[in-house]
């Protein structure tokens, strides 16, 4: 049997579901409720607790606490799976508890002495839909690791972070809209939901999950996780990674589905022998394949970079324009920050996994891709007046990065190397962070309820930790550390979310109040516990080639959260088919900054700083790692303390302007636009053309700008947008909807209409309020527009307008997608696909995406619309046959009412 073949039985075994990653607002959770289960702020100081327990295998003083050593002092052997080794110090009182504000949460612990505890987790604080129950009780397993700390919190709220991995190890998966509703079972050896509320498994959670924690701890639950979220198509053939349900019908909306390579590549590392043989040919073809389609559907050549939708951040009014919203296409010409790295990701492990296969063309094309999107995006999104990066370009016909940001694109731009070393450390100091949390965006969106909005995300905090050990921040790192344990500890478990300024699971705002959606257990949350734990404070890195051990352990933590102990451990760490256990010696409490490494030690030999290759590591080995002293050094964060997010200008953006005209006036374009409600005292303005900014620090009572440099407006198109700014705290708003000036009457758009088409398959009829193509868009469909010229050579756009009624604006998977092409005497000029999202109607009219093409005046073309080997949506995909949506179980769909194509000329000089 050839090894990609066990991936159809696979699918057959599950298809998944679509809902896009946890919170779309089209889709409701299981069990989901938008109530709270009790309000409270939860207050602004942070929490802490003061060290613990217990002494090198003995019984420690203060907490309460004990553990088992087995291997004597400085950790000895790791033993047997079951045994563990204790930490070593006098203890401290305290580290039963974790206070923060009015909240207290308090641990207890039988079998103490033992390597298979038991705890009981209590709080004040209130709970989420009043769950889970409080206290709260769960247990070690000898077949799992522990860590002693002589901190009680710290060792139990590990437990509960793999009490909630085996919580969400499940053998059938279930959702509303994949197989009536009936469960579906996972292959042998389980899989992975994704949280309380979310009984299905997603792309980019699983894929994300997978990259923070879970390959280590059960690969194979992981893998099975994974291969679920690829498919081949219904014939069978070039299989793919698959975009879950989403915004206007999913891809290419949102193109974030190549995250999967990320827990891939984790995932690999964990794998070894035949196992690890089989997933690698897998993941490469579908890889392999999903790049491919990407680079002709998705990719933009005139600046590098590839267009959807945020990743993770795919709850439209949320994080986008508010103009967006129901205009879905725009977010499909969006470039984002954090869904370019998860291309160039992609991208490069396609390279790497060539070079495994001994492919070197294959290895040297993909490697010359990601090196091109790495600059690209380097170039097209950092704000250097900022220090950050900018989240994304709203839209085609407005280039410019915006002045908002995110906090897992930020983080992703600094683990994977986008940008210099000093633009690393920039990020991780400049990005804004609030007492409780780092916010995942910034600034927050004024009259929007509280989700990704106002919100903190364990799993984002976790890959910013990642980031901030990378750059060795030892402030991100301390705060990002206790809001994962706060977090966790206060709540009883592994949240989904938290509003920002309070910290709380639920904060009743009226129209406002949310979070909207917070399940326990979240997924990936859990995973980032667990990679906190692994990747920073025992500093375990895994390649591909064998472990690497780098602790960033801040002295601040050293003092505070293990004051009591002079060693700490990991013990019964799973790594292919054998457990390790990792000690770190401790220096006395000192200088503030990272402490620094001084030796690394396998079972007694020196290994230095290099990675320990797998056949080097026996079952039961023991890595000592001796801390020495921090250097002082110690970078800054970029802080807002409650004080400072009690005025709302310091949290928030301004609304968005709205653009109501741009016309010549005194042979120049005049642009103009309302404040939408903003107060004129409050703001100012920033002015952009063709992505550019021309003018700001306009005053807030202004209403127009008319732009000098507009005077070749009578050959060239441009097009503008604005962007209001806060005069106390600098937060920019959204830009404005862009407009364009087309020439007098728009005579730089040609508009060719349905009766005019040349048609194979549909209807020409006359409803839905216009002439138009009526069930149209088979494969073998196409529409043709005859004897096309312009009397301008350069720069076009092509587009045209369509209705989509096959589903709603939050989800499904029948956007539709067409390829466009133009040809002249016998050549093509120029293609591309042109998307046409759900409108929620037949009786809607949009504007589709723009496809660009170089014309010359004088002639004549011919534009033909139809399918090509990269057209076509998820709906193609085996994986969505038991879904019971518009192109599920009914089949595949992509058709589309066409009612207009429009040809419009930029002119030679525009930089569009």
């Amino acid at each position: 049997m050839p090894r990609r073949s066990w991936l159809l039985p696979l699918v057959s075994t599950l298809v998944l579901s679509g809902l896009v990653g946890c919170g779309d607002d089209g889709e409701t959770p299981t069990g989901a409720a938008t109530g709270a289960g009790g309000s409270g702020s939860g207050g602004a100081a942070q929490g802490s607790t003061t060290g613990a327990g217990t002494g090198g295998g003995g019984q420690g003083s203060g907490g309460g606490a004990t553990s088992t050593g087995t291997g004597g002092e400085g950790g000895g052997g790791g033993g047997p799976v079951g045994a563990c080794i204790g930490a070593e110090g006098v203890g401290s009182d305290g580290t039963d508890t974790w206070q923060d504000g009015a909240n207290v949460a308090s641990v207890t612990v039988s079998d103490e002495a033992s390597c298979a505890r038991s705890y009981t987790l209590a709080t004040t604080a209130p709970l989420r839909d009043s769950l889970p129950s409080n206290p709260r009780t769960f247990s070690e397993l000898e077949s799992q690791p522990v860590v002693r700390t002589n901190n009680l919190m710290f060792d139990a709220l590990y437990a509960l972070a793999l009490q909630e991995t085996r919580d969400n190890s499940v053998d059938a998966i279930s959702n509303f809209a994949f197989n009536e509703g009936q469960p579906l079972p996972c292959p042998e050896g389980g899989c992975f939901e994704t949280g309380r509320l979310w009984t299905y498994v997603w792309t980019r959670d699983t894929a994300y999950s997978a990259a923070l924690g879970l390959a280590a701890i059960d690969p194979l639950r992981t893998k099975n996780s994974l291969l679920f979220k690829l498919s081949a198509r219904r014939d069978g053939t070039r299989p793919e990674i698959v975009q879950d349900t989403g915004t206007g019908g999913s891809y290419p909306i949102s193109s974030d589905r190549v995250v999967w390579a990320m827990g891939a590549w984790e995932l690999l590392k964990y794998l070894e022998g035949a196992e690890r043989e089989d997933f690698l040919d897998v993941a490469y073809e579908a890889i392999v394949n999903t790049a491919e389609r990407d680079r002709g559907v998705v990719w933009d050549p005139t600046d590098g970079l590839y267009r959807g939708e945020q990743s993770f951040l795919d709850w439209r009014e949320q994080t986008y324009p508010s103009w967006t919203a129901t205009d879905t296409v725009q977010i499909g010409m969006s470039k984002a920050l954090g869904t370019n790295i998860a291309h160039y990701v992609l991208l490069d492990v396609a390279s790497k996994l060539a070079a495994e296969k001994g492919d070197a063309t294959a290895e040297s094309r993909f490697a010359t891709w990601a090196s091109g999107l790495r600059t690209a995006i380097g170039e097209e999104l950092w704000l250097e007046e900022r220090g950050l990066f900018s989240t994304f370009k709203t839209t085609t016909l407005d280039p410019a990065a915006t002045n908002q940001f995110d906090v897992l694109g930020s983080a992703f731009s600094v683990l994977h190397g986008i940008g210099t070393p000093e633009q690393a450390s920039q990020v991780v100091a400049g990005y804004p962070h609030l007492d409780q949390g780092v916010p995942v965006i910034f600034p927050q969106q004024k009259d929007t309820r509280i989700y990704h909005n106002r919100a903190s995300w364990p799993f984002a905090t976790a890959f910013w930790l990642r980031a901030a050990a990378k750059v060795e921040n030892a402030q991100a790192i301390d705060h990002a550390v206790r809001s994962l344990v706060r977090g966790a500890a206060l709540n009883l478990s592994n949240m989904e979310n938290f509003e920002i300024t309070s910290g709380a699971p639920w904060v009743d705002d009226g129209p406002y109040s949310g979070p909207v959606v917070n399940s326990q257990r979240q997924l990936w949350s859990v995973a980032g516990y667990l990679a906190m734990v692994h990747d920073v404070v025992f500093g375990i890195e895994a390649r591909q080639e064998g472990l690497r051990f780098a602790p960033r352990l801040t002295n601040a933590l050293r003092a505070s959260l293990f004051g009591g102990a002079d060693s700490i451990a990991l013990s019964r760490f799973p790594y292919k088919g054998k457990h390790l256990s990792v000690v770190l010696q401790l220096p006395p409490a000192g200088a503030e900054g990272v402490l620094t490494v001084t030796s690394v030690r396998v079972d007694g030999q020196d290994v230095g700083d290099g990675v320990v290759a797998a056949a080097d590591l026996a079952d039961g080995s023991v890595v000592e790692i001796e801390l020495g002293p921090a250097s002082g050094a110690r970078d800054g964060i970029t802080t807002l303390s409650a004080a400072d997010v009690a005025t709302y200008q310091n949290l928030f953006g301004p609304k968005s302007p709205i653009l109501t005209a741009t016309e010549v006036v005194g042979d120049r374009i005049r642009v103009s636009w309302s404040a939408n409600g903003e107060a004129a005292a409050e703001v100012t303005f920033s002015v952009y053309r063709d992505g550019e900014r021309i003018a700001e620090g306009l005053s807030g009572s202004t209403t127009s700008f008319t732009d000098p440099g507009s005077g070749d407006h009578a050959t060239t198109t441009h097009c503008y947008s604005v962007e209001a700014v806060y005069t106390l705290s600098g937060n920019a708003s959204q830009h404005a909807k862009p407009g364009c000036y087309w020439g007098p009457a728009s005579a730089r758009v040609q508009v060719f209409g349905a009766p005019s088409f040349v048609a194979s398959g549909g209807q020409l009829v006359n409803n839905h309020g216009r002439w138009h193509y009526e069930d149209w868009g088979d494969e073998a469909d196409t529409l043709t527009v005859t004897n096309v010229t312009t009397d301008t050579s350069g720069p076009h756009l092509i587009q045209v307008l369509a209705g989509n009624g096959a589903g709603d604006f939050t989800s499904g998977i029948t956007c539709s997608v067409k390829a466009v092409e133009v040809w002249a005497g016998g050549e093509l000029w120029g293609n591309g696909q042109l998307v046409m999202p759900h409108l929620a109607t037949w009786d809607d009219w949009r504007d589709s995406s723009f496809v660009r093409v170089e014309l010359e005046a004088g002639t004549t073309y011919t534009i033909v619309i139809r399918e090509d080997a990269a057209s076509g949506n998820m709906s193609d995909f085996e994986h969505f046959t038991l879904f019971g949506g518009s192109g599920g179980t009914g089949g595949r769909f992509n058709k589309v009412n066409i009612a207009e194509l429009k040809l419009l000329a930029l002119g030679s000089t525009s930089p569009l």
